[in-house]
């Protein structure tokens, strides 16, 4: 039964190959060691975007501020998930801040680069705040 699963999957694996060119896709995990610095920061405030809408979409709706202990709470969810996201891309909160704003101080460079990849093109301009200023938080409580 194990030797016909093992068959099975080398099988699938093959097929995936041939139907692929030979070529399988990055996984996430090497992604981010293979893009350029640019594409890396793009990219993070892009995720940062998205999860920054999720979390306020999640929200009820509103019947007033929150107390100070609920806009704590907020604060430390949000620096965790920023926090998670930057560790994806092997990168601090410091070492983010730090660099974003030479990363996209040309703004040609940036602009090349996203007409060269449309699909990050309308991910980026769907952005509230992008570019040196955008998602520049102070690191979070927990250090990383």
């Amino acid at each position: 039964m194990f030797i016909r699963r093992l068959a099975l999957t080398a099988g699938m694996i093959v097929a995936v190959l041939i139907v692929d060119g030979g070529k399988l896709p990055a996984l996430a995990a090497d992604a981010p060691a293979k893009m350029s610095e640019l594409e890396q920061y793009i990219r993070i405030q892009i995720d940062i975007g998205a999860a920054m809408k999720d979390f306020f979409k999640n929200m009820g709706p509103p019947s007033g501020p929150p107390s100070e202990e609920q806009q704590a709470a907020m604060v430390e969810q949000i620096d965790q998930t920023v926090t998670t996201i930057l560790k994806k891309y092997g990168l601090t909160t410091d070492e983010y801040n730090r660099r974003k704003k030479d990363v996209f101080k040309d703004e040609a460079t940036v602009n090349a680069f996203l007409e060269r990849h449309p699909d990050l093109k309308t991910q980026w301009e769907a952005l509230p705040f992008r570019g040196p200023g955008g998602h520049g938080r102070q690191p979070p409580s927990t250090g990383y």
